[in-house]
């Protein structure tokens, strides 16, 4: 068994390995749908050979994500599969083995994996973050549009459409404005929005709709998987979306009239506070959620450092996690110092209703964007 990175020449057995466990009849090819996996280019995917065949892939993708002036630098695992004549070897703990060390080599903070399965959290992959699940029917559009357009009084007449070619560098332009989210080029959200990578998994085709003031130009869009040739898919849910929260709201709401749902999921992270407001002004039911998957804590240490000005915004206090030798850890902010397990950790890092928040000064949680968005691995 030979477990190391797959080369360019072999990335086409890693489709359709993860095509044959994946895929079923009409569904787009892994290949496709996730074009930063499998697109010829610098790999940090792992796989595992017997005389020069594929017999189990891990795909690793390089991301950075903006959390305001800070950048974390984090990989995305996913498409994790085995052929089924190797299945209950331990092949795959291996190969997370070498991509957890991977990502420790690159200087990465975190590893976020799109599972919750056993093979992640036995070895320290929590749930991580708060999310709150909206779910907008047509009675709640027509409160979210009475509401958004209330925030846009007095502005001149909002124009919402479709999408179209000539709107990509306006698009990213309006994607560059959240505080927190993925770095994305011109060119990734333009490929991402065509690889429908989350989309495809539950069945459903991406539309893309985009707020435009009265001159014509676009400051807003939403990407909503939608109900498309498919049957058995699962519900219509939001994807991304970028631009103020008014309009954001607006398109929202003409995604329920405009493409026929009887309801739409909204995911909103939990630092998205005017969109959220917006929603619960207009009494949109929701549950709350941890993020989608689990992630891993590569270097808690690193985490505060590229985190800096998010983890200790003014300067005020020194902040230091510590790894113990029984496997957790010590969390010093100023003079107050607590002791966390790892699960513990990754709470306090992520989530704002951590009950070890209170117990350090003016900590601040860290936001991470939605993972089930346009850069979903």
């Amino acid at each position: 068994m030979d477990i190391r990175l797959v080369r360019n020449d072999e990335l086409q057995q890693a489709v359709q390995l993860a095509d044959d466990v994946f895929r079923k009849p009409g569904q787009s090819s892994m290949g496709t749908s996730f074009p930063f996996l499998f697109a010829p280019g610098l790999s940090h995917s792992y796989g595992a050979f017997v005389d020069g065949r594929l017999v189990s892939f891990m795909g690793l993708v390089p991301f950075v994500i903006h959390v305001g002036d800070a950048r974390l630098n984090v990989f995305s695992m996913g498409a994790v599969c085995t052929h089924p004549d190797y299945r209950g070897q331990g092949i795959a703990g291996q190969m997370l083995d070498r991509c957890k060390q991977h990502a420790e080599e690159a200087g990465a903070s975190l590893l976020f994996i799109s599972g919750d399965r056993s093979l992640y959290t036995r070895v320290h992959c929590y749930p991580f973050g708060l999310t709150e699940h909206f779910t907008l029917d047509a009675e709640g559009a027509v409160r979210l549009k009475a509401a958004a357009s209330a925030l846009q009084a007095g502005d001149s007449p909002l124009q919402l459409r479709p999408f179209q070619a000539a709107d990509a560098f306006a698009l990213h332009a309006a994607a560059t404005t959240r505080k927190v989210a993925y770095e994305q080029s011109v060119t990734d959200l333009g490929r991402m929005i065509d690889a429908e990578a989350y989309a495809s998994c539950i069945k459903l085709e991406h539309q893309t709709l985009v707020a435009a003031h009265g001159t014509g130009s676009v400051d807003s869009f939403a990407v909503i998987a939608a109900p498309g040739r498919s049957a058995d898919s699962k519900p219509p849910t939001v994807i991304e979306f970028a631009g103020p929260a008014a309009h954001v709201g607006s398109l929202l709401a003409e995604a329920v009239e405009r493409l026929n749902l009887d309801q739409l999921k909204i995911p909103v992270s939990w630092h998205e506070q005017q969109l959220l407001g917006l929603l619960l002004e207009a009494a949109v039911p929701y549950e709350t959620k941890a993020n989608n998957g689990t992630v891993y804590v590569v270097n808690p240490q690193r985490v505060l450092e590229q985190a800096f000005p998010v983890a200790d915004k003014n300067h005020k206090q020194v902040i230091a996690i510590t790894s113990l030798e029984e496997g957790s850890y010590t969390v010093k902010a100023g003079d107050t110092s607590i002791e966390v397990n790892p699960a513990e950790l990754v709470s306090l890092l992520f989530d704002p209703l951590s009950p070890h928040k209170p117990l350090l000064p003016d900590w601040s949680t860290i936001p991470l964007p939605h993972t089930s968005g346009l850069n979903y691995i």
